[in-house]
């Protein structure tokens, strides 16, 4: 069984793995957030730079890429391999607006003779055993996988992970559970499945329906960061580690800010984070938690739940 952490952007950064390895529940591997990569440039971000120089987990990291010119991503590729990464990530899944609107991301499901050019180009100059490839099952509908996965197929990358929803659900929807098997039997590298797993059954039986080489977590794992060490057979977390986690987590924030950053910058960087986890929450604390420019105020009302 393999556990992937997700990619999300301005979310599992450096400072939720350094809080992930604190609390003692790691995945096998990362994938940072995207670089975004153009004919012009690579924005080679610093915080995502960070992930992969201060990564201090003992967890691979693979740096993923963002693009749609297949000269920009080669070279970049080949760029990002120069630092300590375990491989390179394509994302052919991420659902934003501002990605897509430059044919990146989930776009890249639109136009699939420049999806396998790039495939076949990245698959040239990324060593064997270093190409993986994140991606929805299709831009609109869910039979658009159909065509997607022999393109997957003839690249052959050396892992998958498949978000089983379609761009146009974004984060919502009911996620199409039967392509699992379908990718599974499809490809012949491991495939790793995603989408809305946010409880240890969930992710059991994700793994027993589509007999996939195992799981890449998110939102689940950051609402409930302890979900890696629960899927390996730890108990649920308690209340006080709970509260452990959102210290922490403040604690690592503070380390990866600005100097002089603000209260309120301070929080707010919080917030990203927060944000999966008020379901948990009463409405009154969400309501104060959204609201709130002071971190002594922040950490009360998180002792509390």
């Amino acid at each position: 069984m393999i556990l992937a952490l997700a990619p999300m952007q301005d979310v599992t950064d450096l400072a939720f793995v350094r809080t992930l390895t604190r609390i003692g529940s790691l995945p096998d591997f990362l994938v940072t957030p995207y670089f975004r990569s153009t004919s012009t440039t690579c924005a080679m971000a610093d915080e995502n730079l960070r992930c992969i120089r201060e990564n201090e987990s003992g967890c691979p990291i693979h740096a993923q890429l963002a693009g749609s010119d297949a000269d920009a991503l080669v070279r970049d590729a080949v760029e990002l391999l120069k630092l300590p990464i375990a491989g390179i990530n394509l994302n052919a899944g991420c659902p934003s607006p501002l990605v897509n609107r430059h044919g990146a991301g989930a776009a890249l499901l639109r136009d699939l003779d420049n999806f396998r050019t790039i495939l076949l180009r990245m698959r040239e100059v990324v060593p064997e055993g270093k190409f993986s490839v994140k991606c929805r099952i299709g831009w609109q509908e869910a039979d658009e996988f159909d065509a997607i996965l022999p393109v997957l197929a003839e690249a052959k990358p050396d892992m998958v992970m498949i978000h089983l929803r379609t761009r146009a659900q974004l984060y919502a929807g009911k996620p199409h559970w039967y392509i699992g098997p379908r990718a599974v039997q499809g490809l012949e590298c491991p495939v790793l499945l995603n989408g809305d797993m946010q409880t240890h059954d969930s992710v059991l039986r994700t793994m027993e329906a589509a007999e996939c080489a195992g799981v890449m977590l998110g939102r689940g794992a950051v609402r409930n960061p302890y979900l890696f060490r629960q899927v390996r057979g730890a108990a649920a977390p308690t209340r006080d580690e709970m509260h452990a986690y959102y210290e922490t987590l403040i604690e690592e924030t503070g380390r990866i800010l600005p100097e002089g950053i603000t209260q309120a910058g301070h929080c707010n960087r919080m917030k990203k984070y927060l944000a999966f986890c008020y379901p948990d929450f009463t409405d009154g604390a969400e309501y104060a938690l959204r609201r709130c420019i002071d971190i002594s105020q922040m950490r009360a009302i998180l002792s509390r739940q």
